[in-house]
């Protein structure tokens, strides 16, 4: 069962990157010669982000400036990011799982369907007193696939619903939001992971991924039409 998620994953990722893309890809790629879209450090502002034509996310790490992803292709809770060139990302509920052209992001990770995030988000939107997990172990590879040079590295963590706040969306709107933390460690490296959580979606997440890269920060800016209430 566990193999064929993966292969499904993985799948989704590689006709998504391999393909070059569908024409909505092309015309993102397209619009980035001649905008900002894919260019380092960018941030834009709330009226350039209300016009942005696509679902999209900001993404930068603690080595690399922000750069803007856009939402290719969904399935079920499952989103795949592109940028301007051939990298791709698949997240769930803003947890990066898979990667592709990107060096230290995560190619793939194991066991990813029992994260007690998504649990912890959709009982939060739903007020519903399911009980959810406390704690998650997973595998998560990182390297080359191609090249034979494979890391993997087993992470454990724990989870708790923490404080309420308001957040400013880079869309201008205000959302109340629910904080959620993950504290845990990657090997012999600790961590702490902080999601953000609005109607049933996570609007920003800062979590570590590799030693290579250190910590990921994810952030919605523009919402997913489907991902709305």
């Amino acid at each position: 069962m566990a193999s064929t998620s993966r292969i499904l994953l993985l799948g989704a990722l590689s006709v998504l990157v391999l393909s070059g893309c569908s024409a909505r890809v092309q015309n993102m790629v397209d619009t980035a010669r001649t905008a900002v879209f894919g260019h380092d450090g960018v941030e834009l502002t709330t009226e350039q982000v209300n016009k942005y034509p696509y679902a999209a996310a900001y993404i930068k790490t603690e080595r690399f400036p922000q750069a803007v992803a856009v939402l290719d292709r969904t399935s079920d809770q499952q989103r795949v990011y592109r940028t301007g060139g051939d990298e791709a990302l698949t997240t769930r509920f803003g947890r990066v799982l898979t990667s592709s052209g990107i060096p230290g992001m995560p190619l793939y990770t194991l066991n990813w369907q029992a994260d007690p995030l998504a649990c912890y988000v959709q009982q939060l939107h739903r007020g519903t007193k399911q009980r959810c997990p406390d704690s998650w172990e997973r595998q998560v590879e990182t390297g080359n696939y191609g090249e034979n040079d494979l890391q993997r590295v087993t992470f454990n963590s724990s989870f708790n619903v923490s404080e309420q706040r308001s957040y400013l969306h880079p869309d201008g709107t205000e959302l109340t939001i629910t904080v959620i933390r993950e504290v845990g460690a990657a090997g012999d490296q600790s961590f702490e992971n902080t999601f953000y959580a609005a109607n049933g979606r996570v609007v920003y997440a800062q979590q570590w991924v590799s030693d290579a890269i250190g910590y990921v920060t994810w952030r919605e800016m523009k919402p997913f039409s489907g991902d709305l209430p």
